[in-house]
């Protein structure tokens, strides 16, 4: 711990001095962030999809010899390297998009990197006891998901101290810097080339002390196997062969090593990180073919059944199909809602704001729309491609096949009817455009094209044991992935109730501590708490459902109040009010969510909502509600 304390303490004065030294070189105010510090292996590190990037080789030399590296991203290196030569801003910008690293940028970054290994070994020299130099030496790009994690290249397989911080030019904010030193030199870890002579002393020592000992208590026994006959002989060196074998040892017929299986945990993080990517490419190349701003909000990803994703789908749906070709096949699926396809397709093609408000209205999907919004599932298929054949280790593209209209209630979920029957990954994002907040686009990959598929039986396994809960959501949300869409509301249902079908419908929920008076119907679960928390503290039971629960099956019960609290005011959210007024007609229902409009409004009346609740809602705001529709609950 003190050798990382006192490396850690370097490198925030290295920090410092890179960003001082730096700055001057260029002009600019070149800005590092407090620095983050790990330590971790070649194949770690490299597991992180980050797009191209530039990778400056680091040569140690003096009382500690290695090789390390500096890493940017391609983007960030041709910006700096820009700045360095003075590239008019609109040029830089062209050369930046279009990551054209030229020779002329290759040479001025190149200069920073000697900047940067510079102000490192006289920060070294100043504050380490060993003496030693950074050189920087060649430089090369690398899509850091490719890289061969068991060769030498670009750097050896080893452990690293890794030292990260994001970066920032003036006003402008890129991506992160990334130094990657040895850490057996800096004694952060044991250096094999100290622990092999240490096990080659004690491997003879320990044999002969074993050969003693067999001797003194078997020796007849050994003098009998030696005078064995030859067969006998035969079979025990097939014996001893085995033996090596298994041990990875020299023999006639070593074992082949069994194939490298993914972790699931790991390839979800991966997965999670490339679907946040094209996300993110989604909104600027979606955005700029409708020119407007166009907002993509992650709501989660998880692995969901073809029932599971059906039922939560929601009213007439647009699918778009798009056919996987690569290392792997099959089809991937892009869905929104019917008026989303109509306004979005209506934008493209420039229809006026009153044709528009009507044809969305009336949702009218002619030719010329449909065209539109096929054009608009292109430009996504193409952002798959883009960053899983850069980004990924398996080189997979997506082409747009066709687009069909379909009724989500009307697909038989145990058939094939539509789309497979299988295991799929889903990732939900949340459309605004314009600051006009329009409904969900849903993408759904077979698990199995991601090498996801051993989630789902982790699934199983949780669920077979009884040990699902919200501390072990492993399928929906390993690598802290909370906001997972449907295996929490499974989770928090098998906590609660000890299975996910919940009681009979209209059957009172049997716990006698704690009978809920009042449900939380929400896919928002930050605001659905902070609103359980107000009504806990006005001495009711609150119980929060997600929209994919059974919902009804609580109903009526002892509740006495129904809160729909949306993330955004949303055609999914009215599916579940319609369920909630069907089963419960009786019962108080308040709508809540954010930016609501006269037409939102009127529609989650005409659905069974009696009051509207704007979110976030204040605990007095809560309360009012709670009174004008309940009364205030007896202490």
């Amino acid at each position: 711990m003190k050798a990382r304390d006192r490396l850690d303490r370097i490198i925030e004065a290295c920090r410092e001095r890179i960003q001082t030294e730096v700055s001057v070189l260029l002009g600019k105010q070149l800005t590092l962030a407090k620095a983050e510090t790990d330590i971790l292996t070649k194949e770690d590190f490299f597991s992180m999809p980050a797009g191209k990037m530039v990778l400056a080789h680091i040569q140690m030399e003096g009382d500690i010899e290695g090789q390390g590296a500096l890493l940017v991203l391609l983007k960030d290196a041709i910006r700096i390297g820009g700045t360095l030569i003075m590239l008019p801003e609109s040029e830089l910008e062209t050369v930046i998009a279009e990551e054209s690293y030229t020779e002329e940028l290759e040479d001025s970054y190149g200069e920073i990197a000697n900047i940067i290994a510079g102000a490192l070994t006289s920060t070294f020299e100043e504050l380490y006891p060993k003496n030693f130099r950074l050189v920087r030496t060649e430089q090369e790009i690398i899509i850091p998901v490719k890289v061969d994690v068991e060769s030498d290249k670009p750097i050896p397989d080893d452990t690293y101290y890794l030292m990260t911080s994001a970066l920032r030019l003036d006003e402008v904010e890129m991506g992160d810097m990334h130094l990657l030193l040895p850490a057996a030199p800096f004694g952060l870890v044991e250096s094999e080339t100290e622990a092999e002579p240490a096990e080659q002393q004690a491997a003879p020592a320990a044999q002969a002390g074993s050969a003693t000992a067999t001797e003194t208590e078997a020796g007849e026994d050994i003098e009998v196997i030696r005078n064995q006959d030859a067969s006998t002989e035969e079979e025990s060196v097939e014996v001893i062969r085995q033996e090596s074998s298994d041990d990875g040892e020299a023999g006639t017929s070593p074992a082949a090593p069994p194939p490298k299986k993914t972790d699931p945990r790991k390839q979800k993080k991966l997965i999670d990180r490339l679907l946040d990517g094209c996300r993110q490419q989604m909104e600027v190349e979606v955005g700029a073919l409708l020119d407007g701003k166009l907002k993509l909000t992650p709501e989660g990803n998880a692995l969901v059944t073809k029932e599971d994703f059906l039922d939560q789908l929601g009213s007439n749906q647009v699918m778009a199909r798009l056919a996987v070709r690569g290392e792997k096949e099959g089809e991937a699926y892009i869905f929104a809602s019917l008026k989303d396809a109509v306004f979005l397709g209506g934008t493209l093609i420039m229809l006026p704001e009153g044709e528009l408000g009507e044809a969305v209205l009336r949702e009218e999907f002619g030719p010329d729309v449909e065209d539109a919004y096929g054009e608009i599932a292109n430009i996504i298929a193409g952002v798959y491609t883009s960053v899983f054949e850069e980004q990924y280790r398996k080189k997979i593209g997506f082409v747009k096949t066709s687009l069909d209209k379909i009724v989500p209630v009307k697909i038989d979920p145990d058939s094939d009817d539509t789309f497979p029957n299988t295991l799929y990954y889903l990732s939900v994002l949340s459309l605004s455009f314009d600051d006009r907040e329009l409904g969900q686009l849903q993408v759904l990959f077979p698990a199995d094209l991601l090498d996801l598929q051993d989630l789902g039986q982790t699934e199983k396994e949780q669920q077979a044991t009884g040990t699902t809960s919200q501390g072990s959501r492993a399928v929906s949300a390993d690598g802290g992935d909370a906001g997972a869409p449907f295996s929490a509301a499974a989770s928090r249902t098998a906590e609660t109730d000890g299975g996910a079908g919940g009681p009979a419908r209209g059957q009172a929920v049997d716990q006698a501590a704690d009978v809920p008076d009042i449900l939380i119907c929400t896919d928002h679960e930050e605001e659905g708490e902070r609103i359980a928390g107000v009504l806990r503290n006005m001495g009711h039971q609150p119980r929060i459902l997600h929209f994919k629960d059974p919902v009804a099956n609580y109903l009526p019960g002892a509740i006495g109040c129904v809160f729909l609290v949306m993330r955004s005011v949303s055609e999914q959210g009215f599916g579940v009010a319609i369920k909630i007024h069907t089963t419960a007609p009786s019962i108080p229902l308040i709508a809540a969510g954010p930016a609501w409009t006269r037409t939102t409004v009127l529609k989650a009346v005409k659905y069974g909502a009696v009051d509207i609740l704007i979110t976030p809602a204040s605990e007095e705001d809560i309360r009012e509600k709670i009174e004008a529709n309940l009364g205030q609950k007896a202490a």
